[in-house]
C-alpha cells in the first residue's frame, strides 16, 4: 500500500515538472520563468527523495543538503537581475 501512495505522488509530482516545464517554454514574462524554474528545481529534489525511499544511495543525504543550500541563493539571485 505504501509503495502504491508513493508511486502515485512521484508520477504526481512528475506531471507538475512537465507542465512547469511547459510554462518555462511558452511564457515570455522573465519573472514568470524564473518562478517556474525554481519550481521544476524543487521538483526534481522532491522525486529524488521520494525515489530514494526505494533504492540505496551513496549521495542520499548529500543531494537534500546541497539543494537546500542552493535554492536559497539561486532564487534570490534570478528574481534580483530581473
Amino acid at each position: 500500500m505504501f509503495t502504491t501512495v508513493m508511486q502515485v505522488c512521484i508520477i504526481v509530482m512528475a506531471v507538475s515538472l512537465l507542465v512547469s516545464l511547459a510554462g518555462v517554454i511558452l511564457t515570455k514574462d522573465e519573472l514568470s520563468r524564473a518562478v517556474m524554474a525554481d519550481v521544476i528545481f524543487y521538483s526534481m529534489i522532491a522525486i529524488f527523495l521520494v525515489w530514494r525511499l526505494f533504492n540505496t544511495s551513496a549521495i542520499a543525504y548529500e543531494i537534500p543538503l546541497l539543494a537546500g543550500l542552493v535554492c536559497g541563493v539561486i532564487p534570490t539571485i534570478s528574481m534580483a537581475r530581473i
